[in-house]
């Protein structure tokens, strides 16, 4: 089954389509969330970039009438060698369509992220200092040298150096947010007597009391962008050497500084989106 899949890949074809942006609406969206503090910057990037879950299941359920026949096609999401995750129609499948559509909007808002990233860094002079600070303004991490150095390498543009830098710092991250929520962070290792592991991302994002700490759309975020096979999966893609070096782009890793920034108010943003 290995070789099957791996030989259909030959088979695949690239779909690209084009989207024209007219300047005018660039620059009205720049002027509204890059404004003269720093601090007023980082939040309104961190808030415009997260997605509204009750909007996205929206546009997952509009499907059934725009285009009725894809929504009832089952999909495959395929990796080098396995079948890595599998989603059912709209009616079967909404949580597995949601995960897709997230995706899909983490695509299509690349070049509004792209955009805002470096108009900031010119409008205020940003430095790795000032992103990797306030990453850590909630008091996440007891030592920021990977994060300063993930940075640091996206500046530099040293990509994949900043993809396995910062995508681990992400999960520490997540499980200090995980312990504040009063969710444990370990577990009774599998095999091991009386040896304890840590609680896996995804284990840890589908736990009610994290999703309710979270709110329904920093919880979305998370799942679909680190955890969830049927979204981007970076976490789990870093931890096992699935990451191609083609794969790694600037959009890719923007994503990732933005997480950085949603860190910084991930409270605010829970409690705001709740």
């Amino acid at each position: 089954m290995q070789d099957k899949i791996a030989e259909a890949h030959g088979q695949a074809k690239r779909v690209e389509s084009e989207i024209k942006i007219p300047r005018e609406d660039m620059e009205s969206f720049l002027r509204a969330v890059v404004v003269d503090d720093l601090g007023s910057t980082f939040v309104k990037i961190a808030a415009q970039f997260l997605p509204n879950r009750a909007n996205l299941e929206k546009q997952v359920q509009q499907t059934l009438e725009n285009a009725p026949l894809m929504a009832r096609i089952p999909r495959t999401i395929m990796a080098d060698d396995h079948v890595a995750a599998r989603v059912g129609s709209v009616e079967d499948d909404p949580f597995g369509r949601l995960m897709q559509e997230t995706a899909l909007n983490f695509a299509l808002s690349a070049i509004w992220l792209d955009q805002a990233l470096r108009k900031a860094i010119e409008a205020h002079s940003v430095t790795p200092e000032h992103i990797a600070g306030w990453a850590n303004r909630l008091t996440l991490f007891d030592d920021v040298t990977f994060l300063l150095q993930g940075v640091r390498a996206w500046y530099d543009g040293e990509l994949a150096t900043a993809v396995h830098l910062l995508v681990p710092q992400v999960e520490r991250g997540l499980r200090a947010i995980v312990a504040k929520i009063g969710r444990p962070v370990t577990k009774p290792h599998r095999t091991i007597r009386d040896v304890s592991e840590m609680v896996g991302m995804g284990e840890s994002l589908y736990a009610a009391e994290v999703a309710d700490g979270l709110g329904p759309d920093v919880a979305l975020y998370f799942l679909a962008l680190y955890a969830d096979p049927r979204g981007k999966n970076l976490r789990n893609n870093v931890a096992h050497g699935m990451v191609k070096l083609e794969t790694v782009s600037g959009n890719l890793v923007q994503l990732i500084i933005h997480t950085l920034l949603v860190f910084g108010i991930w409270q605010e943003l829970a409690a705001h989106r709740r």
